[in-house]
């Protein structure tokens, strides 16, 4: 049989054994709590870092959206200004052809009236005149032939107008060849006093006639009288300054449109 002192010092060691191993245990799972602790703060920590980040980037991005809403906003508003304007723009545009149109068909109307009366007024014309505006009585359109732009055709009765406007307000010196009753020809000068008449004289003035307007070939009445071929004949002695100038008397005879005396 152990005795009683004996047991008390066996039992003193397994105690300290005891106790020692279950202080290492509860180290350990401090230790294992204050790693996981600090693990736990870490990740917690580096969360919210990259939250704080990723928030700072949303905020970015949201700021950079407000800026960008508000700039298509203005662009928007702009377009839309600027859409009102184009319309106003095409209906402006859009009546100003519609008035061009209108006043353009008045226009060709008139144009077509005044080529008419050219072509008919063409025919009492003295030949040198038509000589001269023979090329723009051809640019004038036939009834059925090639379209031509109004602007062109009233350009065309413009300068035709024009060249008959300072034939008629002037003096013009023309030369011909004139055949005689009896089959000869001669040279004689024609001095044409607008559209109003025209005179002509050979070179010493022997023979002298008064011309006068007519469809087709102007009328040439022989000046028979020694008065008349005289007077014909100071009147182109005057224009040529070979005399002092002087009133002469020369034969003239009205007519009415038609060429009626």
């Amino acid at each position: 049989m152990i005795p009683r002192s004996a047991l008390l010092l066996i039992a003193i060691p397994i105690c300290c054994l005891a106790s020692q191993t279950t202080s290492a245990q509860a180290l350990d799972s401090l230790k294992d709590a204050t790693d996981r602790w600090i693990q736990t703060r870490n990740r917690i920590s580096k969360e919210k870092s990259q939250w704080i980040t990723e928030k700072q980037l949303l905020e970015g991005s949201v700021d950079t959206l407000r800026s960008t809403q508000e700039i298509l906003e203005e662009n928007v508003a702009i377009l839309e200004m600027q859409s009102q304007e184009i319309a106003t723009a095409i209906k402006e545009a859009e009546f100003k052809v519609a008035q061009f149109e209108e006043t353009n068909g008045i226009i060709e109307t008139q144009v077509s009236v005044y080529e008419e009366r050219i072509q008919k007024l063409a025919k009492r014309l003295p030949s040198p005149l038509i000589d001269k505006i023979a090329p723009l009585l051809r640019k004038i359109p036939k009834a059925n032939g090639t379209k031509v732009p109004t602007p062109n055709r009233l350009q065309n009765v413009v300068a035709i107008s024009t060249l008959i406007d300072e034939f008629n307000n002037d003096l013009t010196l023309a030369h011909t060849i004139k055949e005689l009753d009896d089959g000869s020809v001669i040279e004689v000068r024609v001095l044409y006093w607008g559209l109003a008449g025209a005179y002509a004289s050979n070179v010493d003035g022997s023979k002298a006639w008064v011309i006068t307007p007519h469809e087709g070939e102007w009328q040439w009445t022989p000046a028979t009288s020694p008065e008349r071929q005289t007077a014909i004949k100071s009147l182109f002695d005057v224009y040529d300054k070979t005399i002092d100038p002087k009133l002469v008397s020369v034969p003239f005879t009205f007519q009415n449109e038609g060429g009626e005396k």
